[in-house]
């Protein structure tokens, strides 16, 4: 256990996976020996409970359990620009397959592409099975050896689950597949760690369980005005009156990697006709003023198979 604690290197061919945990947060990377290619990527607090006040370690990487954080080099697929802050032009070949990358968002703490996948997604399964596979953007195209990479995974994926286990947040058996209990839940609760840098109090109000897109699966309705981060600002994803407000749709995130997000003035579910649940979300006096409405209003989202649409 204890060397699990310590940072170390594992050889794996052409890949490698590192461990890292400085008692407030713990990670581990699989990456190419040689070359910018993909980088596997998790982390969580540390068991041993230190703060980062302590540690100083402000930039953590938290991912969600069961799921993979990929990061994507700038210097092989390019930097934003025209592609903003997101981009789904990215593909991982692998032999006669790809699989697209949809929603890689812009990180510009680590100035770096990143989307998070379940442990189980079939591009790594893909990938693992072969000699080499290709990284392809609209900048070009890469081959990157897959030796080492079917070790690397099972190393990765045995000191991610171990690790995740220690702290009270048992590893997805099958990689947070779709309708798994309790997925939704703890994305939402790694992103409020993650974006308060660190440990946060939240209230029951603060994640809605919903059953927005009819799988069944528990969607999660996250209101950042009902979190209060430990350290730093105690709530920095607020304004003078809104705050931020995050869905967490089991259908969509093992796709896109995160959720769909607003500005909000209030968060509440809406029972509508289908069985499903839509989400109300209160408007600023300005925007309804914009609209044509003297008073307060609120706007209604409900999933209309791909993603969130406004009722009224």
């Amino acid at each position: 256990m204890l060397s699990a604690l310590l940072p170390s290197v594992v050889a794996a061919q052409d890949w490698s996976m590192s461990q890292f945990d400085d008692g407030s947060f713990f990670s581990a990377t699989l990456s190419p020996v040689d070359g910018p290619g993909p980088a596997l990527v998790c982390g969580e607090r540390s068991p041993q409970g230190l703060s980062a006040a302590v540690t100083g370690n402000t930039e953590p990487d938290i991912t969600p359990p069961g799921a993979f954080r990929v990061y994507v080099s700038d210097r092989v697929i390019g930097p934003p620009g025209a592609h903003r802050q997101t981009r789904d032009d990215v593909l991982l070949v692998v032999g006669d397959t790809g699989f697209r990358l949809r929603g890689l968002r812009w990180n510009e703490m680590f100035s770096t592409w990143e989307v998070d996948l379940p442990a189980g997604d079939p591009a790594f399964a893909g990938i693992a099975a072969q000699e080499r596979f290709e990284l392809r953007s609209d900048r070009g195209s890469q081959m990157i050896s897959a030796a080492g990479f079917d070790a690397g995974l099972r190393q990765l994926a045995g000191y991610c689950g171990a690790m995740f286990t220690a702290v009270g947040l048992p590893w997805p058996q099958q990689g947070g597949a779709p309708g798994q209990a309790g997925a939704m839940r703890r994305a939402a609760e790694a992103d409020i760690r993650r974006g308060c840098s660190g440990p946060a109090t939240w209230t029951e109000q603060a994640m809605l369980s919903a059953n927005i897109d009819g799988d069944g699966a528990e969607d999660i309705v996250l209101d950042w005005s009902q979190v209060t981060c430990t350290g730093g600002l105690p709530r920095p994803f607020c304004g003078a009156s809104m705050c931020s407000a995050e869905v967490y749709i089991s259908a969509l995130y093992p796709r896109t990697g995160r959720p769909e997000g607003w500005l909000a003035l209030g968060v509440r579910l809406q029972p509508l006709s289908n069985g499903n649940d839509g989400v109300a979300m209160g408007s600023s006096l300005a925007s309804c003023r914009q609209i044509g409405k003297p008073g307060g209003c609120e706007g209604i989202l409900y999933w209309d198979g791909t993603g969130m649409t406004t009722l009224r």
